[in-house]
Formats: C-alpha cells, structure tokens, sequence
C-alpha cells in the first residue's frame, strides 16, 4: 500500500476529485495480479487478462504500431488495464493523451501495482464518467482514438454506448430537432428554462416555449378564491389540468420530436400520459434541492427521463421509489448573459462592493452575514431582515433583482459570497450535495466568489485553483477579508473559474449531454424522425459528399424545405468573377432540360 498512498498523493495535486471517488471506492475481489515473463504485474478481470502475460511492454508497443494520430490531436485512449499502451502511446508520441476508464475498482488496482509518476504529466483520467458527460465537455473534433481491445472485452456496453453516443452526437451536429420547452409558472428555475431554449436554439434545433408564466397572476388569483383548505386544492388540481391540455394542445400543433419540462412546470400526469401516447418523448430537468421540494416523489416516474442536480444519496432514494430513469445534470451559467460588462460610473457607484451577495435572505444566511456587518458589504434580494442590524446594507429596499442586474453585482464585486441556503442550519449544510446556478454564474461573469463546501463542486472545478471554499463561519470571515487584500490572486482565481466554465459548464453543454442521454436510447427513433423531415436539397447534399467542390457549393442552401433548380441559378446569376465547376454544370443543365411553354 506504500505505492498506492504515494499515487494517492500525487493523484490529489492533479485531479483531487477523482482522488476523492478512488478513496470511497472499496478493494476489489474481482482483479487478480499475474506476473508476467518480464516480472511485471498484469490484472485479470475475471478471467480476462488485460495484457499478455508473457511479454506486456512489447505487446503494447506492437498494438501502437499502426496508430498514427494527427500531430495537434488529443490522443483519447478507451481503457485503461494497466497502462503498457499508454505507456507506448507517451514514449512514441508527444500529443496529449486522455483515458477512458469505466471501472473505478481496476483504476483503484491500477494505483496500487503501476507508478502514476510515469503518467502525471500529460496524461488525464475520465474514470466511471457516463459517456454523454464525457463528450458534451470535450472537444471531439480533435481526438484521434486508439482502442484497447482488452478493456472491451470486459466493458462491452460501457464502449458501445460510447460509440453510440459518437454517433447520435454526429448526427444532431447536422440536424435539427424539434422541442417544446415547459417553463414553471413562477418561480427560480424560470430564468433556468430561458437559458435552456437559448441554448438549444443556437445548436441550431427549432424551439419552442411554453410560457407560463403568462398565467402566473392567474394562478395567484385562484389562490386567493377561498381559504378552505380542500376548495383550494381542487381549483389548483384544475388549473394544473387545463395548464397541461394548453401543453399537449401546443404539441400536437408543433409536433414536437422532445417535450423538456422545468420544474415546476405545469404538468399533469394525464398532460404527460397524453405526449407519451403521442409517442413524444418527455423530460423534466428537476433543478431544485430534493429535500426542501419533496414533489419528486410524485412526478419522477412519470416521466421518460427525470434529470437531477443531485446525485448519491437522491439517486437511492429513487431507485427505492422504483424510479430508474434518473441522470444526473447540474446547473450551468449562459454565457449570453452571464459574462464581464464594462460598467458605466452610476453603475459601478450603485453595484461596487468589499463584499457582495445576492440572493434571498434564508434562515443560515441571517445567521452567517451578521458577522460580516463591520464590513462594506452589500446586499441583493427578498426576505431579508428590515431591523437596525441589517437594513443599512440591504440594497434595493430589499426587493426582487432582475437578471440584468444580477450581473452586475456579479461584475462589480470584489468578493462574492455564495452561501448556499438552508432553512435549518446556522451557517454551512455539512452535507451539501448540489451546486447552485449562482456558482457558474458568478464565474461567468469573471467575478470571485467563496463558496461554501459542497459534495460535487469538486466535479465541476479545481478547488483552490479555480474556486475557494469555506467550511464554516470563521473561514468565510477569514478567507474573505483575506482575498480583499491579495487582488492579484483574487483575479487570476477568476479569471480560471471563467474558463472552466466557457470549457465545460454553459448551458450548451447541459444540453448537449442531455440530448446525448436521451438519443443514445433512441438512435433508431432519432433517424426515422429527421428522415421523415429531410428535404430534397439535404438527400441531394448526401449523394455527393464524395464531391467537395460540389458540396460546398450546395452547402448554403442546406433545409431549404422549398428547394428549386431556380434558386440555383439565381445565385449563379449574383456571383461575380469566372465561373466554377459545378456553376458551369448547373448552367449547362439548364440549357439540356426542356423550357415550359
């Protein structure tokens, strides 16, 4: 174990939350170590040995022989055995090199037998990552990929799902899907459900929202009709039921390929019944903490995919629902809206601060701010105590910040707080296992932020290197004050939070890897769909891809659903300059084929 505490060691310098899931992960009985001829250790899974056991380095310098990446390529390598390829791979080639890796306990083994000195350098780990994950975050245009047959052979469906994914990516890359986005009526995951129709209207799928916020001083005014418990929630029962005939009434017009509910979007489970008899897939992104808003329990099995910011403990409590249909997607910033402004000076007067934080006044917030009162410290948002204590930095009047807003606090900020909220805890949750929308925001905007410690930020970026964290009260006093005084530090946290989140946390990315998820399962239904929609300009686009030059000339006029010879030979008539070669053709073809008339 003396060689695995030293990878440990130097594995929680490179990518410490991967560190953190090997420490949870228990020995193994499955992999058993063979020496081989060499005196080298090779694991067996099963009965399936992951190299020769004979002569292992020379198998794997064998195995690379025909292996020729680009030269500016990512070298993504699918499985990991005990690393005499990658080993190869780094001997023969300077590229960098990812590994794929789905089983955490022989990634375990692997530290206990391999020194990870060999590796650190230009090598990263994507161990027990679910597929989508790992190609929403990457940029696969680059990748050159070598396959370790072994790892395959043990992890079948791991790598196929893999390959599947590749190709239900390539395949939305160049076609558009139809969705139907259901906003909440009220509510925080509004501004969620916005970014999520932005999003994918700029990969280039047709969108369409349901808004219902439309309806919210409707739904107010039903609740004011009667106090009597009952009534109350009868008029609620019909509300919700004529919100969810608006939704399969706007689908059946739309006729959408995917329905992506927020939460607490106004969906019945006859609404849901109804687009699933339509043969609509629907999916609800549940954005909110599953402990204070307990309605999960209702909802999650009526859906085709129930997407989940909240991961362990939540995904048991599912699976004893008998719900199996959970993924786990956290929260993400909009680059469109969430990113650094030049601030004019009334703005800069009105939103710049020491400290800054802008959010709703929970109970654990009043408890923890009262010891940042001797400072220059602002406050945004509802529920705060109006008394002597707090009202002096109250902003606003203690009123509701727009999105607008909220960017500049973000912007203006030397130190943003970011303390998530609990109505029961006096300071920091100890088990805080989601990451709010705040986080990536703040980052967005390329402001700092301390941030309380959280299960699955670890997940999303490199704690101490791109974000700074707080376990307690006297932590956040000192960290704060500390970082007021270092701006160089300050800023270059920043300014690696922000790329972190332009790399891998937009809402893009979400998703992309949502789609990635819910197409993976539904290759089949995906090709039929788009083909039935494939107008005559994209079938003729296919014919010749083996022609560039053609290719790139049609291009422009790729979807066109109303597609003419005509519409050809009017952009001939407008270029300027000599003819092409596939202009020349289409104007002899129009000299060949018979006039009307």
């Amino acid at each position: 174990m003396i060689l695995f505490e030293a990878n440990m060691r130097l594995l929680e310098t490179q990518d410490p939350w991967l560190a953190t899931r090997v420490r949870s992960e228990p020995v193994s009985e499955a992999i058993s170590i063979s020496i081989s001829e060499e005196g080298l250790a090779v694991p067996v899974y099963g009965d399936q040995s992951l190299h020769s056991t004979y002569y292992p380095q020379k198998e794997a310098a064998s195995s690379i022989r025909e292996f020729c990446p680009q030269p500016d390529s990512v070298i993504v390598v699918l499985g990991l055995g005990f690393g005499y390829h990658v080993r190869a791979l780094l001997d023969r080639f300077p590229n960098e090199i990812v590994v794929i890796e789905p089983r955490m306990n022989l990634f375990r083994v692997f530290l206990e037998h391999v020194d990870l000195k060999a590796f650190a350098d230009r090598v990263r780990f994507r161990v027990d990552e679910p597929a989508p994950k790992i190609l929403a975050r990457s940029d696969t245009r680059n990748w050159d990929v070598f396959v370790h047959a072994p790892s395959t052979f043990i992890s079948p469906e791991y790598f196929e799902e893999m390959s599947l994914c590749i190709r239900v990516m390539e395949v939305l890359d160049k076609s558009a899907l139809r969705i139907l986005v259901v906003n909440p009526v009220y509510g925080g995951s509004l501004p969620t459900a916005r970014f999520c129709k932005d999003a994918l209207v700029s990969m280039g799928h047709e969108v369409d929202s349901m808004d219902c916020e439309r309806f919210k001083d409707s739904y107010f005014e039903i609740q004011n009709v009667t106090k009597i418990e009952a009534n109350q929630r009868s008029l609620n029962h019909k509300f919700m039921n004529l919100m969810g005939d608006a939704v399969v009434a706007r689908a059946a017009e739309f006729k959408p390929d995917l329905v992506l509910a927020l939460a607490q979007a106004p969906m019945s489970p006859e609404a849901v019944s109804k687009l699933r008899e339509m043969k609509i897939p629907v999916a609800f992104w549940f954005v909110e903490d599953c402990h204070t808003l307990t309605y999960w329990k209702e909802v999650a099995g009526q859906y085709d995919y129930f997407f989940t910011i909240q991961q362990g403990e939540f995904f048991k409590r599912l699976r004893e629902q008998g719900v199996n249909n959970y993924y786990y997607l956290p929260q993400a910033a909009h680059p469109e809206i969430h990113k650094p402004l030049d601030m004019d000076e009334d703005d800069r007067k009105q939103f710049s601060t020491d400290l800054s934080f802008m959010g709703e006044g929970y109970y654990n917030r009043h408890r923890a701010f009262t010891r940042l009162l001797d400072q220059n410290f602002k406050i945004w948002g509802t529920g705060w105590n109006q008394n002597a204590v707090f009202w002096p930095h109250i902003q606003n009047n203690g009123q509701r910040v727009d999105s607008e807003d909220c960017v500049k606090i973000y912007n203006a900020g030397k130190v943003n707080l970011n303390l998530h909220s609990s109505t029961y805890h006096d300071g920091v949750n100890p088990n805080g296992d989601f990451v709010n929308p705040r986080t990536f925001e703040i980052a967005a905007c390329g402001g700092f932020q301390l941030v309380d410690a959280r299960s699955e930020l670890g997940d999303c970026f490199r704690i101490g290197e791109e974000m700074i964290t707080f376990s307690n009260l006297e932590e956040m006093r000192s960290k704060a004050l500390y970082y007021l005084e270092h701006d160089g530090e300050r800023r270059a946290l920043a300014h690696r939070a922000r790329q972190r989140v332009l790399k891998e946390h937009t809402m893009t990315h979400r998703m992309r890897e949502m789609l990635l998820h819910i197409y993976s399962e539904r290759e089949e239904e995906l090709d039929i769909r788009l083909r039935s929609r494939e107008s005559e300009i994209d079938r003729a686009l296919q014919q010749v891809e083996d022609d560039t030059e053609l290719l790139e000339f049609l291009e422009p006029f790729r979807g066109q659903k109303d597609f003419t010879f005509q519409m050809v030979l009017d952009r001939i008539s407008e270029s300027e300059g000599s003819f092409s070669d596939p202009e020349l053709l289409f104007l002899m073809v129009d000299q060949i084929i018979p006039k009307k008339g």
